[in-house]
């Protein structure tokens, strides 16, 4: 039920990015960010029926607006330039890769100590590295970014690095909003109040990017406005005010799984988009995409059944969650 909330929410966001691509991505991503962050405060303080808390953070809200406003400006300034330099369909599975990385360090600790862990900890920590392989393998074969790295010159280097940083921040963004501190209400005020902080750096970002780059500010138009704004309102305003919500319903590690659809929405739209002769060519996938598309399904399915069993590492024991259930097992010390 909640995981086709998440393609609901996957579907709008690339939709949303589209009207990026047809643009100058620097000019639209500032475009983005700020009719985003606009709107996303003025449904906040709509729906709480009060201010923005910027002067009421806690030491601890203070780090999670930092992070979560240090991701919003990669996907701002870089996000829109590796989609349109890249195609879509490569730089969603670059950035797949953060979302799989959600609770890595708990399997981590799983693989550290297997010695001293049930043999059910160990059977869910196999099946979830398997299902995050064969996940990533669908999103690879959907997207076939390899055909993109043939040819290397200085486009398809800053597009690497703007897909290494989007995969930051997509993990830094799952991270920080499944956070079991905040009930709804909070975690949309910190989510408004990072966006709006978040964009007059990612003009600073636009602006130094434009001397390496091109575009920029010199790119504003009325088109670009107008593309911007509806990416804005599509690609971050309704899919944070549905992934807030959805947050108290799904495990992080199971939504980690969930997110890799956004591969496949945004292929779908490229390839409608391509089709309908609004997006470039670069956008449609080839015929690998539905059996890859197969695979993404099958492992979010598994997955959101098998979440991770969360490991508590203590000075003598090992503490077990497995849903509502706890259990614990002392450590084996040597002879």
């Amino acid at each position: 039920m909640y995981g086709v909330v998440v393609l609901f929410e996957l579907l709008i966001q690339q939709i949303g990015w589209a009207f990026n691509t047809v643009a100058d991505p620097l000019a639209s991503g500032l475009v983005t960010g700020a009719v985003g962050a606009l709107v996303l405060a003025g449904c906040v303080m709509v729906k709480t029926r009060s201010l923005l808390p910027v002067r009421s953070l806690t030491a601890y809200d203070r780090v999670i607006v930092l992070r979560l406003a240090a991701g919003i400006l990669v996907l701002n300034a870089a996000y829109p330039y590796g989609a349109q330099t890249l195609g879509m369909g490569t730089i969603i599975t670059m950035s797949a890769l953060g979302p799989l990385c959600c609770k890595g360090s708990n399997l981590w600790t799983v693989l550290r100590h297997r010695s001293d862990m049930p043999k059910r900890v160990l059977r869910n920590a196999a099946l979830n590295i398997a299902l995050r392989v064969v996940a990533f393998a669908g999103v690879m074969a959907v997207n076939n970014p390899l055909g993109e790295f043939r040819h290397f010159d200085k486009e398809t280097v800053f597009g690497i690095a703007c897909g290494v940083l989007g995969a930051w921040s997509f993990w830094n963004y799952l991270s920080c909003v499944y956070n079991d501190r905040y009930s709804l209400n909070e975690r949309l005020r910190i989510l408004a109040v990072a966006d709006l902080f978040a964009v007059p750096f990612t003009a600073l970002a636009v602006w130094g990017m434009s001397f390496v780059l091109g575009g920029g500010f010199s790119e504003l138009s009325g088109k670009v406005l107008m593309l911007g704004s509806i990416a804005g309102i599509l690609s971050f305003a309704v899919p944070t005010l549905i992934g807030a919500w959805v947050a108290d319903k799904i495990s992080e590690d199971a939504s980690g799984v969930f997110y890799l659809f956004d591969s496949l929405m945004g292929t779908l739209v490229g390839f409608f988009g391509a089709l309908a002769g609004v997006l470039s060519a670069v956008q449609a996938p080839d015929s690998w995409g539905w059996g890859g598309m197969a695979l993404v399904l099958l492992a979010a399915i598994v997955a959101a059944k098998n979440p991770i069993i969360e490991v508590f590492e203590r000075d003598d024991s090992f503490s077990f969650k497995e849903g509502d259930r706890l259990f614990s097992k002392e450590r084996e010390r040597p002879a």
